[in-house]
């Protein structure tokens, strides 16, 4: 059984170093990670927290944390812009504790093609260290024939535990926004569609021989809507990723319930909201999400359900995820977008 166990954990850890990077189940509560077009693209400033646990069920849990801040710079009222995003990324990974830390910096530029509609675009650069504890890993050459004995030689050779790489990134987006807020009229529309490519210089992370990395490259759309003369929100959203071999296709929708409307006379009243939603990661998991909007506060958590094949041992428990926003009160964000 500890043989079996012990080959689980390495399936799962090589599949993850050939699968896709990390992307959080809310992935519009990550939005410079998503793509760095949304640098500085909305809020004077915006901060944005997440933490991911999954396959706690499974075997060590993997773990993922994420700090990201933008801000809009040298801006005008319907005019051009430039923008500045900061972001810090860990992820651990299964009982080897494959660790990746990634720190980067993004700069981006608005402009707007007609009083709707802008195009944003951004370009990142980023530091990756990525490491193994191959020590906290059991082989098969370490058991005498009766019981596991750590002190035993492995007869595994790797020339590196721990790798780092510069990478770069880069995204176009493409933003509308029409209408009002109120709980009066609610007629807004927005719509974003943006096109992102990770790992642009393809960067070697391999630990033992030269692998370049695959392009990773992202599609998403977000449309949100209010319907009329009530205080409800629909925003349906669509993300593909395509990372080498890897696919992955996420859809689903969130409604939004206005408790209360931004001021019209002040900054210091902002809209508060209750947000919930289904998602659906295809062959992978059901997404169950709650988010609370209160002022320039916004709180969110999240529930995988397995449905793909590690049912079987996972017994459709997935992972969970938190996050939490801020913006200051005195932002110049457009209510119409999302």
């Amino acid at each position: 059984m500890r043989l079996v166990i012990i080959i689980v954990l390495v399936l799962v850890v090589d599949c993850y170093v050939k699968s896709q990077d990390v992307i959080f189940s809310q992935v519009n509560e990550s939005p410079i990670l998503l793509n760095p077009a949304n640098a500085g693209s909305q809020h004077d400033i915006r901060i944005n927290l997440n933490y991911r646990q999954q396959w706690r069920s499974i075997t060590d849990p993997f773990i993922s944390m994420a700090a990201t801040a933008d801000a809009k710079l040298f801006s005008q009222s319907r005019s051009s812009s430039f923008g500045a995003g900061f972001f810090i990324l860990n992820d651990r990974a299964g009982g080897a504790h494959l660790n990746t830390f990634q720190s980067g910096i993004i700069a981006s530029a608005k402009v707007p093609i007609s009083n709707e509609q802008n195009i944003s675009g951004g370009i990142g650069f980023s530091f990756f260290q990525r490491s193994v504890d191959l020590s906290a890993l059991t082989w098969d050459k370490q058991y005498d024939g009766l019981l596991y004995n750590s002190t035993l030689p492995t007869g595994e050779a790797f020339s590196n535990e721990r790798v780092n790489a510069l990478d770069m990134s880069a995204g176009v987006q493409w933003s509308y926004g029409k209408g009002a807020t109120t709980l009066s009229s609610n007629d807004n529309i927005g719509a974003q569609v943006g096109m992102a490519v990770f790992h642009l210089n393809k960067p070697n992370l391999s630990f033992d021989v030269k692998t370049n990395s695959y392009w990773r490259m992202v599609f998403h759309t977000t449309v949100s809507y209010g319907l009329k003369n009530s205080n409800m929100q629909v925003s349906p959203s669509f993300l593909a990723t395509f990372q080498g071999p890897s696919r992955m296709f996420y859809l689903g929708t969130v409604v939004k319930y206005r408790l209360q409307e931004s001021s019209k006379y002040t900054d210091y009243i902002l809209a508060r909201m209750v947000n919930v939603g289904t998602f659906y990661r295809f062959g992978d998991a059901i997404v169950l999400n709650a988010q609370l909007e209160w002022g320039q506060y916004a709180f969110g958590i999240s529930y995988d359900i397995n449905i793909s094949s590690l049912t079987r041992i996972s017994y459709g428990r997935g992972g969970v995820e938190i996050s939490a926003r801020y913006f200051p009160l005195r932002s110049s964000a457009s209510s119409r977008l999302l």
